[in-house]
């Protein structure tokens, strides 16, 4: 719940200024106060320059400072242009830190309405158990379809279990992410794997995995897969030999203007 203290408040009005909601109104003695149908987006903390506005109940906000919060528009898009696919893992492993830092980029992402109901299950001890079944899956619908080059994947990885797959490609670590909108889901990811970009990491969206795991009940309850929350993608990290020494072309952007 938002808090407003009213021997800090100056009454400027620019938190009520901002509120999506119209949350917050002026009370008789000029304190502005927060009704009960504020959604808790915490923009009113972020913009009163007095400092009075607070939510208890969270993590205490961080003061902007330009050196450590502002990037140059365009070496954003150089990074954004330059990141990379990567289909070569070392195999070894991310630190639990680093992970953090990963988890910590996707809980910052926005969300519908401020709902913040992504989740994210780190497959980590337990990768190397649930390699093999998410491979079965992957298999099974290869097979059900009919398509050939995918099972030749499979019998590959069959043939050769302790090497570099073509599933995970030498990656031992991922991050599922489960969502209840799939656009939260969707720029959660694109921040953790931006991210770890920034880094020096390696990263994957795994499509494959992910139709995989959808296609099994017992890979869709174990990454909490139900009839609301869906999974929206999986992410390979892990660290990769790979140096890139320019941008990969792209075709021309398709914009109509109108």
């Amino acid at each position: 719940m938002v808090e407003i203290d009213p021997k800090l408040c100056t009454g400027c009005g620019q938190c009520a200024a901002n509120c999506a909601v119209h949350a917050l109104s002026r009370r008789e003695d000029g304190v502005f106060q927060c009704r009960p149908y504020c959604f808790a987006c915490g923009q009113c903390v972020a913009i009163c320059p007095a400092g009075a506005v607070s939510m208890p109940d969270l993590e205490p906000p961080v003061p902007y400072d330009s050196a450590s919060f502002d990037l140059q528009p365009d070496v954003l898009l150089n990074a954004m242009r330059f990141r990379r696919s990567i289909r070569r893992f070392t195999g070894e492993k991310l630190t639990r830190e680093e992970l953090e830092k990963l988890l910590e980029a996707g809980r910052c992402a926005p969300t519908s309405s401020n709902s913040q109901t992504v989740g994210f299950l780190v497959l980590d001890k337990e990768f190397q158990d649930m390699r093999p079944k998410i491979w079965t899956s992957f298999a099974r619908i290869a097979e059900e379809r009919g398509q050939k080059t995918l099972l030749r994947r499979y019998e590959s990885y069959l043939q050769n279990p302790d090497q570099p797959d073509t599933l995970f490609y030498g990656g031992n670590q991922m991050i599922a992410v489960t969502s209840e909108r799939s656009i939260d889901g969707a720029l959660a990811l694109a921040n953790m794997e931006l991210l770890a970009h920034a880094m020096g990491l390696g990263a994957l969206y795994c499509g494959f995995a992910t139709s995989a795991i959808n296609a099994d009940p017992s890979l869709r309850s174990y990454f909490g897969v139900t009839d609301t929350r869906h999974l929206d993608s999986c992410l390979i990290v892990g660290r990769t030999v790979l140096r890139f020494r320019r941008t990969a072309p792209r075709n021309p952007v398709r914009a109509d203007w109108r």
